[in-house]
């Protein structure tokens, strides 16, 4: 396992993260006193998304409130806030996001120039009940009145007694993760074109990925996450993933999950090539689809919608790497997939 411990890194290096639309005071104050009770003076940085009025605005010269006039959502929004840090060292949390003890100094020792780390999210079942060593599910509470931090934190603390190793190996980031500033900063950060949100986690993963940094996942650094912000299922986030969706196969021209599965687990390299593909008998969906996948190119790939089967989906999901072993100019056949090169 390839950890990349490095000494050099103190507490006091590291600055919290947050973006927030600041809709609930309460909660907020409650994620920042959960910190101040470890770290009373490392710097913690708010971004106010769209609101001008600073929450919780208190005496404190480690915190830094901004706000902003605009919707800046997760990437603009985490970006501001990487220029905003004075610290060499960051953690994304969100505002519903609670620490245990020890989270810091069970962190920071496999913070390096070149590898990032997750740390582990206990959530209640908003999703699921199954618990993965990542992600364990218990419900301490959905909200700051009924969440208790002792009951949580002594959870936390049993949780850790049952570890066998405190790391492994993570090929995916997102954003409960922590790193140097200068390194994240270094592929520019989050892509601001991901607006309103989803995916830009995973594009910023790609880009880690290809310049050379690698994740560690420490599995005895955790937080509470409430799920109070999510809005997965809703009509807003159906639109949001259908449009960054969209986003992401038109600059990657690629699946994540193929990504994820071929090059960040099997270091099998990402060649990206221009295709053209050509939809017969496809159904609007299908053809609306693959057509994101489709630019100019001198490969052409002609689609049969009436023997599309779902293996051959996949092929035009991954056509990166499908068509590494094509070299010379020719035809040729994959299932019901021509493939000209000319």
């Amino acid at each position: 396992m390839n950890l990349h411990k490095n000494v050099m890194i103190t507490l006091d290096d590291v600055s919290f993260l947050m973006v927030t639309p600041g809709r609930d005071k309460e909660r907020i104050k409650g994620v920042y006193k959960s910190i101040r009770l470890q770290y009373p003076s490392n710097e913690i940085v708010i971004i106010y998304d769209n609101n001008i009025i600073q929450e919780i605005n208190l005496n404190d010269i480690n915190l830094k409130e901004v706000s902003t006039t605009e919707r800046v959502y997760v990437s603009k929004g985490y970006n501001i806030a990487l220029k905003e840090c004075t610290k060499k060292c960051f953690v994304f949390i969100h505002d519903d996001t609670f620490i245990a003890p020890l989270f810091l100094e069970n962190l920071i020792p496999y913070i390096s120039e070149t590898q990032f780390c997750n740390f582990t999210t206990v959530e209640p079942p908003l999703f699921g009940n199954t618990s993965i060593p990542q992600r364990p599910i218990k419900d301490f509470g959905r909200d700051i009145d009924t969440f208790v931090l002792e009951e949580f934190n002594k959870f936390a603390q049993e949780h850790i007694n049952t570890l066998d190793e405190s790391t492994m190996n993570s090929p995916f980031g997102g954003f409960f993760m922590s790193g140097m500033v200068s390194s994240i900063l270094s592929v520019g950060g989050f892509d601001e074109d991901f607006q309103p949100y989803f995916y830009e986690d995973s594009d910023l993963m790609i880009r880690l990925h290809l310049s050379g940094f690698r994740f560690i996942h420490v599995l005895d650094s955790l937080v509470y996450h409430m799920g109070s912000l999510t809005s997965r299922g809703t009509k807003e986030s159906d639109l949001s993933q259908k449009t960054t969706h969209k986003i992401f196969i038109n600059k990657w021209k690629i699946e994540f999950e193929y990504f994820k599965n071929y090059t960040m687990l099997q270091d099998i390299p990402y060649i990206k090539k221009p295709i053209k593909i050509i939809c017969n008998n496809c159904s609007e969906h299908i053809e609306e689809y693959l057509n994101m996948f489709s630019e100019e190119s001198s490969i052409e790939i002609i689609v049969d919608g009436l023997n599309l089967n779902q293996q051959e989906l996949g092929y035009l999901q991954s056509l990166s790497y499908i068509l590494q072993s094509i070299n010379d100019p020719g035809v040729y056949q994959v299932g019901s997939l021509q493939i000209t090169y000319k």
